[in-house]
């Protein structure tokens, strides 16, 4: 905002729950934290594919895109959206936030695990499944990953223990 640059923020899940429109005025950056301090409480599901259109659609003049996420939506549909924003001139940089467990699955000893988008839970000893899950997330990173790499899209994996200031250097 000091160099005139535009800044402006989205928050969704399923739906685009606020939208501030990019300004290049001082005041845009406190109604951005004001907002990002209002939605504080996870919601169930995410659509991150249609708000990308949504998006690529919404803002008028090139920029650079900042997503935040876990990009736990279908892949084909993800990088779908991605391209559609690198197609309307943005570039687009995806923070792929993933907690140290998703990452490493080091768990032991029965466990329940409780689906964040509304599944059942499920009771299962991680060992037993550990091999399958880790195959299972290489292949998810690897689709994102990749999608990324074809149009152009910066890609960040980050594991949300470590501090944000060292993950945004």
């Amino acid at each position: 905002v000091s160099q005139s640059d535009s800044a402006g923020l989205g928050i969704f899940d399923d739906e685009l729950r606020s939208y501030i429109d990019p300004s290049s005025s001082m005041r845009v950056i406190s109604d951005m934290d004001n907002e990002l301090a209002r939605f504080t409480e996870p919601k169930p599901k995410t659509d991150i594919s249609s708000i990308l259109h949504e998006f690529a659609a919404r803002i008028p003049r090139r920029g650079v895109v900042i997503l935040f996420s876990d990009l736990f939506d279908n892949e084909e549909e993800l990088v779908r959206g991605l391209d559609h924003l690198r197609f309307t001139g943005h570039n687009v940089i995806v923070f792929h936030m993933l907690d140290p467990l998703e990452l490493d699955f080091p768990m032991e000893g029965a466990v329940r695990f409780e689906g964040m988008e509304g599944e059942a839970p499920i009771t299962a000893d991680p060992q037993k499944i550990r091999d399958a899950y880790m195959e299972e997330f290489e292949q998810f990173v690897s689709t994102i990953r990749t999608g990324c790499e074809k149009n152009h899209t910066d890609y960040v994996q980050v594991d949300v223990s470590q501090p944000l200031e060292e993950v945004l250097t």
